[in-house]
C-alpha cells in the first residue's frame, strides 16, 4: 500500500516533466530559433529619397533598420530644405536588420547675390538676371545728364545683397539728357505694346485707349492718336490712341455677358 501511495504522486511528477519538456523543445523549434536564426537574414533597404526626415526615420524603423543621427545637408536648387536626396546603402541592398542608414538631405538654395546692372544694356542686364536666378520684373525710362541713352541706371534690389531664388527686380533706363522741346512721337502702325514703349521713352503716358472694329490691320495696331504726331508739347502730357480691333466694343460686351 505505501508504494502505491508514493508511486502515483511520481507518475503525475514524471509527466509533468515530460509535457514541460516537450512544450519547451517546441518552442525552441518552432519560435525562438527561426527568430534567433532570422536576426541573421539580409533584407533590402526601403528607398526613402523624397521624403522629409522624419518621414524617412518612421519608414525605416518600421522596417527594421535605423537613421544614423549623422545627417549630410547638402545645398539644392531645386529640393526644398530637409528632403532626402541621397541614402546609403543605396535603396534595395541587402542587409541586416538594425543597420544604420545614412542620408543626405536637401538645405534648399543658397541666396542669390543681386549683380550690379548699372552701366549695362538692358539686354545684358536680362541676362546677368537670368544667370543669377533672378527675374526682371519691369523696366522704366529716365532722362539722365549722368548715363547716356540705352544703359541702365537704376535698380531695385541693392547691389550685392542677398535676394531669394526667382526675386524680381525692376531696372531703370536713361533716354539721354532732358529735351528742351517735347514732340509727340508718330505712333500710327505701331503694336500697341511698342507704342506704349515709346510713349514711357518719350516722357509721355497713355491716358486712354479706344478700340474700334477694323479688319484691315492685325489686332492692337494704333490707327490714329491725340496729340498728332510733331506737336510741341510739356514734359508728361497724356497721350490718348484709337486702336484696332476684330470685335466692336458692344460685341465686346455681349460676349462677356454670355
Amino acid at each position: 500500500m505505501k508504494l502505491k501511495k508514493y508511486l502515483v504522486p511520481f507518475l503525475i511528477s514524471i509527466t509533468v516533466l515530460a509535457i514541460i519538456s516537450v512544450s519547451f523543445a517546441l518552442y525552441m523549434d518552432r519560435i525562438y530559433m527561426p527568430g534567433y536564426a532570422r536576426t541573421g537574414e539580409e533584407f533590402p533597404v526601403p528607398d526613402v529619397r523624397g521624403f522629409r526626415t522624419e518621414y524617412a526615420r518612421e519608414v525605416l524603423e518600421a522596417e527594421g533598420f535605423r537613421l544614423s543621427d549623422e545627417i549630410t545637408e547638402k545645398t539644392d536648387l531645386n529640393r526644398p530644405a530637409g528632403e532626402v536626396l541621397e541614402q546609403y546603402p543605396k535603396p534595395g541592398s541587402k542587409c541586416k536588420l538594425d543597420r544604420k542608414i545614412y542620408i543626405t538631405v536637401s538645405k534648399g538654395a543658397r541666396p542669390v547675390i543681386v549683380p550690379d546692372l548699372i552701366g549695362l544694356s538692358p539686354q545684358d542686364a536680362k541676362y546677368r538676371l537670368t544667370e543669377s536666378r533672378l527675374v526682371l520684373d519691369s523696366v522704366l525710362y529716365e532722362f539722365s545728364t549722368d548715363y547716356p541713352e540705352g544703359v541702365v541706371m537704376g535698380q531695385t534690389l541693392v547691389v550685392n545683397d542677398s535676394a531669394a531664388l526667382g526675386d524680381s527686380i525692376m531696372i531703370v533706363v536713361s533716354v539721354g539728357k532732358h529735351p528742351s522741346e517735347f514732340v509727340i512721337p508718330d505712333l500710327k502702325g505701331q503694336i500697341l505694346s511698342a507704342a506704349a514703349e515709346t510713349v514711357g521713352k518719350s516722357g509721355f503716358r497713355i491716358a486712354e485707349v479706344v478700340y474700334m472694329k477694323n479688319e484691315d490691320y492685325l489686332p492692337n495696331t494704333v490707327l490714329d492718336q491725340k496729340p498728332p504726331a510733331g506737336e510741341v508739347v510739356y514734359q508728361g502730357a497724356e497721350i490718348r490712341l484709337l486702336v484696332s480691333s476684330l470685335t466692336t466694343p458692344e460685341e465686346k460686351e455681349e460676349d462677356g455677358d454670355e
